[in-house]
C-alpha cells in the first residue's frame, strides 16, 4: 500500500515522537541506575576508608584487649561472686547516702565476651548522690555495669529519687 505524502510525513512524525519517548526512557532508566551505583560506590568507599583507618589503630585495639585480658577479673567462685558484689555496691552507697532496699542476686549469665553476676536493687537518695554514687560504682577497671536502669522522682518527696538497677560485675570468659 502507498502512502501519500501527508500519511507519510504524520508516520514520520510518530516514529520521531516515539523514538523521542523511547529514548527518555532509557536515559531515565540509565540516569536511576547510574545514581544507584554512586551511591553504592560511595559506601564502598567509606566502607574501605574505615576498614583502612581500623587497621592502622590495630596496635592500639591489640593492647587495649591485652589490657582487658590482665586487668578483668576472673570469676573464681560463682556462688560467693554476687555475694562480693552486693558487699561493694553497699559500700559504695553508705559513702555516697545512697539506701539500698529490695536486694535480689541473679543467676550467672554467659556471654562471648565475659560472664555477668547481676545483683538487682532498690535505691533511694538524692540525686547529686545518685550521680556520685553511679560514677564511682562504674569506673573503667572495675568492670562493674549498669545493665538495667530505672530512675523516677519520689512521690512522697520531690528532693529525693527513687532507682531500681540491674547492676552486674563482668568477668572473664
Amino acid at each position: 500500500m502507498k502512502m501519500s505524502p501527508r500519511e507519510r510525513k504524520l508516520a514520520i512524525a510518530m516514529g520521531a515522537i516515539v523514538l523521542v519517548f523511547a529514548n527518555l526512557l532509557l536515559m531515565a532508566a540509565f540516569s536511576r541506575k547510574s545514581a544507584a551505583l554512586r551511591a553504592d560506590l560511595a559506601d564502598r568507599r567509606a566502607t574501605w576508608a574505615n576498614m583502612q583507618d581500623l587497621l592502622g589503630e590495630e596496635g592500639m585495639w591489640a593492647a587495649r584487649d591485652a589490657a582487658i585480658d590482665v586487668k578483668q577479673p576472673r570469676l573464681a567462685n560463682e556462688s560467693a561472686a554476687g555475694v562480693d558484689l552486693l558487699n561493694v555496691v553497699r559500700v559504695m552507697a553508705r559513702q555516697h547516702n545512697v539506701t539500698l532496699e529490695n536486694e535480689v542476686f541473679g543467676g550467672l549469665e554467659k556471654s562471648q565476651w565475659y560472664r555477668s553476676v547481676p545483683v538487682m536493687m532498690d535505691t533511694h537518695s538524692s540525686w547529686p548522690d545518685l550521680v556520685a554514687f553511679l560514677y564511682q560504682l562504674q569506673k573503667p577497671d572495675q568492670f562493674m555495669v549498669c545493665e538495667s536502669v530505672n530512675i523516677s522522682v519520689d512521690p512522697s518527696d520531690q528532693t529525693k529519687m527513687l532507682g531500681h538497677f540491674k547492676i552486674a560485675r563482668w568477668y572473664a570468659p
